[in-house]
């Protein structure tokens, strides 16, 4: 975590053990230049649960990340493997109200791991960190990740597995929890357990039954049509009456839950390079409450058409 980090111990006899630990390698006086106040500097906002909200220019190419991953990356995805229990222990710090000032390593979405100077702290409901390269440091080369082997349930469910392939892709230090946390985001049900030497991430609940074969051949179902942008172009009555408000001219991120909003495009991608997936959502209704329902998608080359049917009572 902090690459110039020294221990010395002090050793006097007749006294206990006592060891000094030298962040920045020595003492060092107070910095006379404030680079953090440089509004060229990257900058990036974090969230009180870990997703990053908010990146400028610079602060995006310093992780190499383009605009489009606001929102739908973690600041896990971007510590050097082997650091995630300490990540995690120094954002929780940072919520707190403790301030950082310190030379950490990232790890970028290109691979190349970096030492910068950090300036961060809470601001209301988010962590705001300045970046700035560091000097004089040498980055020892990374442990390769391990690979895991990754299998879904329902098998059916293209787009649950290839947005699970995704996000597990971003991890530099998989865990379980950490790919199961990224997913409820858009599968509010999903988890992720060890079984027979591999990783299965499940999206529904335990005990519940996977939708027949066929189900969206119904006439009477709820119908929407949406372009590439997730745009709703058309709608049938039976799809507004379920979802509570009108759809025509509003987007699919309109309707998703807080922060999950970035997560649609990847999710749209899926659909339209397959062709076409059945899965299983659940969104807010215009009441308040939950909307489950499962999801058969065909993509035609210009437009998405969706049959829906919910699933069990609304919570």
């Amino acid at each position: 975590m902090f690459p110039r980090v020294v221990v010395v111990e002090r050793q006097l006899s007749g006294e206990p053990p006592t060891w000094y630990v030298y962040r920045d390698g020595r003492w060092a006086p107070p910095s006379a230049i404030s680079w953090w106040t440089d509004p060229d500097m990257p900058c990036i906002s974090v969230g009180l649960d870990g997703w990053i909200v908010e990146a400028n220019p610079a602060g995006r190419a310093l992780l190499n990340m383009p605009a489009s991953d606001v929102g739908r990356r973690h600041f896990t995805d971007f510590i050097v493997p082997g650091t995630l229990e300490d990540a995690e222990a120094l954002h929780q710090v940072l919520i707190q109200g403790h301030d950082l000032a310190a030379t950490i390593l990232l790890r970028p979405t290109d691979g190349e791991v970096l030492a910068c100077d950090v300036r961060a702290q809470r601001v209301g409901d988010v962590v705001t960190s300045v970046f700035r390269l560091a000097e004089d440091i040498v980055v020892r080369g990374e442990p390769l990740a391990t690979m895991i082997e990754l299998r879904s349930h329902p098998e059916s469910d293209v787009a649950f597995r290839r947005h699970a392939e995704l996000l597990l892709s971003r991890m530099p230090e998989p865990t379980p929890e950490g790919l199961a946390l990224r997913l409820r985001r858009l599968y509010v049900h999903a988890r992720v357990e060890p079984l027979d030497g591999r990783w299965m991430a499940f999206r529904d609940g335990q005990h519940v039954a996977e939708a027949p074969d066929g189900w969206w051949l119904d006439p009477s179902l709820p119908r929407v049509r949406c372009d590439e942008q997730s745009l709703i172009v058309e709608a049938n009555e039976a799809a507004e009456i379920l979802f509570g408000r009108p759809l025509i001219g509003r987007h699919w991120h309109d309707f998703v839950a807080p922060g999950a909003s970035a997560d649609v495009d990847a999710i749209v991608a899926i659909i339209m390079k397959a062709g076409g997936a059945r899965t299983r959502f659940r969104l807010p209704s215009a009441g308040g409450s939950s909307i489950e329902f499962d999801s058969f998608t065909e993509f035609d080359g210009v437009t998405l058409t969706s049959i829906v049917r919910p699933v069990g009572p609304t919570a």
